[in-house]
């Protein structure tokens, strides 16, 4: 016996489509997407990667730094709102202090 091949363990499921749609029964029908497609040292060079969804670790990178950077946009955006709403209470309660109400009412008399 030798220690250098793997051990392989296979189970067996069935489920059965009665009425798949169709673009779930094109992608089960279809064979496998063509290898040579593939960048060399990308995750998608796997062998059993054509059984699998595409998946690379650099557009995954680059959608997490597309997402970092609307994420921040909006922070920034909800933080000039939240100075602007500051702002404007600042002035709402200086208008109406006590002292400048009387100031202001007695203008009017």
């Amino acid at each position: 016996m030798s220690t250098k091949k793997p051990v392989v363990v296979e189970s067996y499921d069935e489920i059965v489509f009665t009425e798949p749609p169709e673009s779930f029964l094109a992608r089960v029908t279809l064979p496998p997407p063509d290898e040579s497609k593939k960048k060399r040292g990308d995750t998608k060079d796997h062998p059993l990667s054509p059984w699998f969804l595409n998946f690379s670790e650099a557009d995954e990178l680059l959608q997490l730094v597309a997402a970092r950077q609307q994420v921040q946009a909006h922070i920034a955006k909800l933080r000039r709102q939240i100075s602007l709403t500051d702002g404007q209470n600042q002035q709402f309660t200086t208008l109406n202090s006590p002292g400048n109400f009387e100031t202001s009412t007695s203008s009017l008399n």
